[in-house]
């Protein structure tokens, strides 16, 4: 008799005697205190579910199941596998079994053995050692990945052929379509169809052609029909020779589902933007290609309300761009280019640039930039480039950064990168008509970094780095600010000048668990004026600050620093007109028209959590808490805050997008958006499918600046709500 049948006739013949001789007790308690036991018990001996199937064996092929209640033995055509199972091959011996539910199919040659693990749909076979041939398609649910000791290589819609030798070298041979391959202690590979990759024990990467002396001869064959299968017609058949209905000729001859390149969407809705109300129409044609997606968003808005601004204007190069998509990606994601409007640029671990956008509030403040990102094959080297804005750059202006990292030759696991920002004209985005008698003003600023990355462990899936940032701001001139300061046990207020201020995010450790997530966890240092991170999602609304002169008629009232002298120099070399009748104060100076705020040293931590699974869904949390020291009447506390909550198409059926976000950016006042901050975004996102290609859009995206130009920030809504239709 069976373990599992034996182990349960005894369990319940315990349970019967147990009830007999608890007459006097309770019977629920005790009737749950036994059974719960049992069925934990149940539960861990149970014969789980198969995951695969035995589809096809030649010569001799051993299962070693992980259940101790089923028997090791040779497998068979129609037999199970579970969880857990090794399978093991023999010289001249095949097996070929299929994944459960879908199309995955895998085969085992030679002397070969594999473990497969099926946890909670996501399926990993792990090659010990000898010969693998996989076959998935688009169409599986599960998560399906091979794993070897120095590699994890993951398909879709692919046909792969492995080898892994005693010795541990990994040969992974891409016969149908592109694989992804995350070597241990390197960065991700890609290898497109007829491309080889090679990875040696050392680490050692190598890429090349394949050639016929390769592979096995029936795999070759594969590789080959592949390449020549657009170029095959249907056999000849009545059906098809009497009509061109491609349902009937799929029937007779399997081609892969070809995904149209070209397609267009229509949205039609109502919108309210800073308290306006329009009506909304757009085409969005675009081509995507294997390298290259293209595209341009021909938006329409009628004025519902006589305050109804004309958003129709398309009288600057910005204004034509930033509807533009463009986006080339190289061979191998070498190379990445994109024009148009740019999203979350960020500079190593987000010091100096972290998540800039050149379009922070569309349809009222929108850009056209351009974006590079380069690498070398094995990402040894790495450079990026922008230009937030192509028509202030043709001026002379426009935020640019440019930043690269590299290993250092001397260590392998040191990777030191360096990077700029600099702000050509901090007034570049007004208009040349605000200028009344002077001429228009220019005002250069930048920022530096260097950063270092140290590995510290490199496993398979997790990897612990040790980092380190140092970020320095430099001023154009000296920027004037006042504090306490302790004269012979006497509190006094002195006046102090700097032209630069720096910061440092460090040391840190980075946890990267798995493919999906990251973990940062860092001390930060910031010294007087410096702001983290000065160049941020909002920076084009702090950019520049428009000041009536009434404002500072009421600070040389009320404020005795006001007497300063110097400050006042500072405060009023910008003005707009001879009469000084307002000014425009950018970003660094407008942060001193209380000159007595951000001027102590500031010591805190900084954490942050991120998880991106595909192309499904992400999520990121992070905080960083700067407190004032050397105060000597109360330290101020500052607050950098990220909440961003992301949904696409394809994960939950009828949700076509699903977006949250909230970002604060060095604020001593969190989540408080009472207080009307430029430096406070957030939003939200809904899209219901309704047809196929239909679905209802709801969204809200709240930014804060001064619109109206009298001195006063206000909170600048965009919310609508829409139908789209994608074909």
């Amino acid at each position: 008799m069976p373990f599992k049948t034996v182990f349960n006739a005894t369990i319940f013949q315990f349970i019967f005697m147990a009830m007999k001789c608890c007459t006097a007790i309770n019977y629920t308690k005790w009737i749950s205190f036994i059974l719960i036991p049992y069925i934990i018990s149940a539960y861990i001996f149970a014969n789980v579910e198969p995951i695969a199937e035995v589809i096809g064996v030649t010569g001799e092929v051993n299962i070693q199941p992980s259940s101790i209640d089923i028997i090791s033995g040779l497998a068979i055509n129609g037999r199970s596998i579970y969880n857990s199972d090794i399978l093991r091959s023999t010289l001249g011996s095949q097996l070929i079994f299929q994944i459960k539910d879908t199309d995955i199919r895998v085969t085992i040659s030679g002397l070969s053995e594999i473990r497969i693990d099926y946890v909670n749909a996501s399926c990993q076979i792990k090659l010990n050692y000898g010969n693998l041939f996989l076959a998935s398609s688009h169409g599986s649910e599960i998560n399906f990945s091979i794993l070897t000791k120095y590699a994890e290589i993951f398909l879709d819609d692919n046909e792969v052929w492995m080898t892994r030798s005693m010795a541990g070298k990994d040969e992974i041979y891409s016969i149908k379509g592109t694989t992804t391959i995350y070597p241990v202690g390197s960065v991700e590979q890609y290898i497109e169809r007829g491309e080889k990759l090679s990875l040696e024990s050392n680490g050692e990467i190598s890429i090349e052609m394949i050639n016929q002396n390769m592979l096995p001869e029936h795999i070759y064959e594969r590789l080959d029909r592949n390449y020549n299968l657009r170029e095959q017609k249907p056999p000849f058949t009545i059906m098809n020779y009497f009509t061109d209905d491609s349902t009937i000729a799929m029937a007779f001859y399997k081609e892969e589902i070809k995904i149209k390149p070209f397609h267009f969407s229509i949205e039609t809705g109502a919108a309210v933007i800073e308290n306006s109300q329009y009506g909304q129409v757009s085409l969005l044609p675009i081509f995507t290609g294997k390298h290259l997606r293209v595209g341009y968003k021909l938006n329409g808005f009628i004025s519902l309300s006589d305050t109804s601004k004309n958003l129709n204007v398309l009288s600057s190069l910005s204004q034509i761009l930033s509807p533009l998509i463009f986006e080339y990606i190289s061979p191998r994601d070498r190379l990445n280019l994109k024009l148009g409007r740019l999203y979350n640029l960020t500079f190593g671990y987000g010091m100096l640039l972290n998540r800039y956008t050149n379009t922070v509030s569309y349809p009222i403040m929108k850009d056209g930039g351009i974006a590079c990102d380069y690498k070398s094959n094995a990402e040894n080297f790495t450079l990026k480039f922008f230009t937030s804005s192509i028509d202030e750059l043709s001026k002379g202006g426009g935020l640019i950064g440019i930043y690269s990292t590299a290993i250092m030759r001397s260590l392998k696991r040191l990777r030191m990168g360096v990077g700029i920002v600099y702000d050509n004209n901090q007034f570049g985005s007004v208009p040349d008509s605000i200028w009344s008698g002077v001429s228009p003003l220019k005002r250069t600023i930048s920022g530096y970094q260097i950063d270092l990355i140290y590995e510290l462990k490199s496993g398979l899936l997790n990897n612990t780095y040790l980092f380190g940032e140092f970020t320095t701001l430099n001023y154009p001139a000296d920027l004037r600010y006042i504090r306490n300061q302790s004269v012979n046990g006497v509190i006094t207020e002195e006046g102090f000048g700097r032209k630069s201020s720096f910061g440092i995010l460090g040391p840190g450790i980075h946890w990267k668990l798995g493919h999906f997530k990251d973990v940062k966890i860092a001390f930060t240092y910031s010294s007087p004026l410096h702001m983290v991170p000065f160049f941020g999602e909002t920076y084009n609304l702090e950019r520049l600050h428009y000041i009536p002169s009434s404002i500072l008629d009421s600070i040389d009232t009320n404020e005795p620093y006001s007497l300063d002298e110097q400050w006042n120099t500072m405060i009023k070399e910008n003005h707009i007109d001879t009469d000084s009748t307002a000014y425009y104060l950018p970003k660094d100076i407008y942060a001193l028209l209380d000159p007595t705020r951000n001027v102590y040293d500031k010591i805190g931590l900084s954490l942050q959590y991120d998880y991106k699974f595909r192309n499904y869904y992400e999520y990121s949390f992070d905080i960083s808490v700067l407190q004032e020291s050397g105060n000597m009447t109360s330290g101020t506390s500052y607050y950098t805050l990220g909440m961003n909550f992301f949904i696409h198409e394809g994960l939950i059926q009828g949700i076509s997008e699903c977006a949250l976000y909230f970002n604060q950016y060095f604020t001593t006042k969190p989540f408080n958006t009472s207080t009307n901050n430029e430096n406070t975004v957030f939003g939200a996102r809904l899209g219901i499918k309704l047809l196929q290609n239909v679905s209802l859009r709801m969204y809200r995206h709240d930014v804060f600046y001064d619109n109206d130009l009298n001195g006063n920030v206000n909170l600048n809504s965009t919310m609508g709500l829409s139908l789209l239709a994608k074909f």
